[in-house]
């Protein structure tokens, strides 16, 4: 399959590198590794999936979307959900 995502993907939305290699030669597989991860984090927003978020975000806006786990972070009491930030409060959906 042409469009197949990888046997394992971590649900991941951010993407940090890791540290350049210091010889050429370690070029190549630093590189395939750096891609895979950017592929992961491409796959999950493509699909929309969201991670649980422990705690509110430092600086919210209209229209941020988070998924509360309901327990450390449980916007409002109304436990664990997607939630969306408008009307300056987290709403859940």
């Amino acid at each position: 399959m042409a469009n197949a995502p990888s046997k394992n993907i971590k649900s991941v939305n951010r993407w940090s590198p890791n540290p350049a290699p210091v010889t050429p030669d370690q070029l190549p597989d630093y590189l395939f590794s750096e891609l895979n991860k950017l592929g992961d984090v491409v796959f999950n927003l493509d699909t929309f999936r969201l991670e649980p978020t422990f705690v509110a975000p430092p600086k919210k806006r209209d229209g941020d979307i988070r998924y509360a786990d309901g327990t450390k972070w449980n916007p409002g009491g109304t436990g664990e959900g997607i939630y969306a930030f408008f009307n300056n409060t987290w709403n859940k959906l």
